[in-house]
């Protein structure tokens, strides 16, 4: 890899920066009540010149947009506002049908607002709205898109929108409690403001972020400046959210029925140590409305990711992320209190000038299978150039029988618009083993809206394994590389908006250096104007099996080497249509037999009240002198929504390899902004020969309420 580190030389000794006018606005400060109504009556908002200087991204980058839009900012000691009129020659055809919050808001036409509070050019809070008000919100870290995680950040705020006979406007109250910021007497933030008009598939953007950079409105780094916020103090900012459960778990095992009632209380605490700083008290923790993990069949010798699903470990949770995502995390939460209630525990999160911190602790109880555990984390990230972090990791996981501590290293340096080089080195101390065991990643990204290049190298030794991390793979060391050319071609009325052209290699040996999987894939994709797409990919997979391994229905895949050849072919439909799906088809090899494999979901959207989903994935298949056998999930969920404040959701699913039926339903009534009630009803029935047999029945009533002082 000794090129990679000639190139960053280069690039560090070599490369210019051309300055550029960055645009601002400035905020307008007001000591008239605001009333959040998407009406506009108060004096103050016909006082202010908007901005209406956006300029269109897609399809065209650097033009102008096809309708006009306008923005005015104006904020007191308690608020930030956003006053916005988006014009509209056809409002019959703005798309408006989301009404739950956190629901799939890109289905609709929406507004999204991106706000830098620490004007480091890196993270920033993300708010996205549609022309009814529903909210949807995320975190954005180091100028990436937002994970799962990151999109399951909730915060409070107010908005209500609506559509008029010239377009639809949308009115916007941020609380400052809301955001964290540094303490001073003048603040400017970073700000980019982003309209998507869906029928037209045309985003428009301020301040213009061209397609050289990729990240789009996650390129931080571009955001105009906010100014005139002056003499804004959030004191304290406690947030207290107590909750109270009540319910009743029944479990049959051997016709043995098992009943247990659910009378509990427990408490979440926010304390502001300082504007920047928050310190996080939580007792007696329950997620009895969390819903149940998707069903998942492994096919292959590796470990199953499932994603963290609970609230209170989503909350900053980027803040402590270490490795690489789904392969070798250090820092992986669902390792916490899945087999163990969590009795309580603490977290500090934040920043400090350039140090971004993120620390905590959290105890579980004992129960038959497990002793007590506590488990740690220590977090810390410092800017030391523009664009360039370092940081550390400390993880550890104790209890009477188990001692296990990680530390790690990383750093990245962005360049170029969102290209970046980075790299990270982990270590774990096991008191099961003799010796540590490491692990460590060197990757160079370069991307801009027509290229893009990846290559890099992943080390896992074969006794890494952090107790508070998650590993798909050990003992590896994969090296790979993939290059891409992602031409656009259309300008709004053509078929094709883009074409997606990308080469895969990937080379994998074990610590002993014998070579277990070699990877060659090509895809090509194409974009269409409409929002559709399809795609075909070609793969050459080689795998040296060292050992045996069984499936989870009990066939076992013998040892040995393999050369598969599979093709694929997908296609998806415009997911703003009333009427959507995918489909996904294989077929090819699969360890010396033959794998076809049918999955796709189909989505019918009734009222803006009501969404239906059906999915399912088939595999049919055949392995010398075995049986030919399936393996199959299927899924429904059902999404519906009385208004903004009241949601309701249904999953029903089945794989045939553990034979279960799912059955989860959820009620949420939002009675206050950050409160909820819950009423749930979890079932699993085990499905053998065309009979049903219940094994568990779970059925509880949770109420959050929060007050914040």
């Amino acid at each position: 890899m000794r090129f990679i580190y000639i190139f960053i030389f280069s690039v560090l000794l070599f490369s210019k920066l051309i300055a550029t006018q960055r645009a601002e606005i400035k905020a307008v400060k007001t000591s008239e009540k605001i009333i959040i109504d998407a009406i506009f009556d108060e004096k103050i908002w016909n006082e202010i010149t908007p901005i209406t200087s956006f300029i269109q991204r897609l399809p065209v980058d650097g033009a102008s947009p096809s309708e006009k839009s306008e923005m005015r900012i104006i904020y007191d000691s308690n608020y930030l506002y956003f006053g916005f009129i988006f014009f509209d020659d056809e409002p019959d055809k703005i798309r408006a049908t989301i009404l739950n919050r956190g629901g799939w808001i890109h289905r609709d036409d929406k507004l999204e607002i991106s706000i830098d509070t620490y004007l480091d050019r890196r993270n920033a809070y993300l708010f996205e709205m549609n022309p009814f008000g529903t909210q949807d919100d995320a975190l954005i870290s180091d100028e990436k898109r937002p994970s799962l995680d990151e999109w399951a950040w909730d915060g409070v705020y107010k908005s209500e929108g609506r559509i008029t006979d010239f377009g639809w406007v949308l009115e916007v109250a941020i609380p400052w409690k809301t955001l964290r910021f540094p303490e001073k007497d003048e603040l400017t933030m970073g700000l980019a403001v982003k309209r998507y008009i869906n029928r037209k598939n045309e985003s428009v953007i301020w301040p213009h972020i061209g397609l050289e950079y990729s990240a789009d409105v996650y390129q931080v780094s571009q955001y105009a400046n906010l100014i005139g916020l002056e003499n804004i103090k959030i004191n304290n900012n406690i947030k207290i959210k107590p909750f109270g459960i009540s319910g009743s778990e029944m479990e049959i095992m051997n016709d043995e029925k098992s009943l247990n009632n659910i009378q509990d209380t427990g408490i979440d605490m926010y304390y502001g140590l300082k504007s920047n700083l928050t310190f996080n008290l939580t007792y007696n923790t329950d997620f009895a409305q969390v819903e149940a993990d998707n069903a998942q069949i492994n096919l292959s010798r590796f470990n199953l990711f499932y994603p963290e699903k609970r609230e209170f470990f989503l909350t900053r949770s980027k803040l402590f992320s270490f490795g690489n995502p789904r392969q070798t995390e250090i820092f992986f939460s669902r390792r916490i209190g899945l087999n163990q209630k969590v009795l309580g525990g603490s977290r500090v999160f934040g920043q400090i000038g350039k140090y971004s911190i993120g620390a905590l602790n959290i105890h579980t109880s004992t129960n038959t299978d497990n002793p007590a555990t506590s488990y740690s984390a220590f977090r810390l990230r410092s800017d030391i150039r523009k664009r360039t972090t370092i940081g550390a990791v400390v993880t550890d996981v104790s209890n009477k029988n188990i001692q296990n501590s990680v530390i790690g290293i990383d750093a990245q340096m962005r360049f170029w618009g969102n290209s970046s080089f980075s790299t990270w080195f982990s270590q774990v101390e096991d008191n099961e083993f003799e010796k540590s065991s490491s692990s460590s990643m060197i990757k160079l990204d370069l991307r801009n809206d027509r290229y893009f290049f990846t290559t890099g190298q992943h080390r896992v030794d074969k006794n890494f394994d952090p107790a508070l991390g998650f590993v798909q793979r050990k003992d590896m060391i994969g090296t790979g590389a993939i290059a891409g050319f992602t031409p656009r071609v259309g300008d709004g009325n053509d078929l094709i908006r883009q074409w997606i052209l990308s080469l895969y290699v990937r080379d994998v040996k074990n610590q002993s250096g014998i070579h277990e999987t070699g990877v060659l894939q090509f895809s090509i994709d194409a974009l269409f104007e409409s929002r559709d797409r399809v795609g075909v990919k070609v793969i050459n997979n080689k795998e040296k099996l060292i050992n045996d391994f069984t499936l989870g229905n009990g066939v076992k895949i013998l040892k040995g080497n393999y050369s598969d050849k599979l093709f694929l072919f997908n296609a998806r439909t415009n997911q703003s249509r009333s009427f959507w799906g995918d489909f996904n088809f294989t077929n090819g090899k699969y360890f010396g037999g033959n794998k076809v494999s049918l999955s796709g979901s189909l989505g019918r959207r009734f009222s803006n009240h009501l969404t239906v989903y059906l999915s399912g994935n088939q595999n049919i298949i055949s392995i010398p002198n075995k049986e030919k056998f399936s393996a199959n999930v299927y899924a429904i969920i059902i999404e519906g929504a009385l208004n903004k404040k009241w949601f309701n959701k249904a999953i029903v699913q089945y794989d045939n390899f553990s034979e279960e039926v799912q059955l989860y339903f959820r009620i949420n009534w939002i009675h206050t902004p950050g409160s909820d009630l819950f009423i749930v009803i979890n079932n699993r029935y085990k499905l053998i020969d065309n009979s049903i047999s219940q094994l568990q029945q779970t059925q509880v009533v949770k109420l959050t309420y929060q007050i914040q002082i």
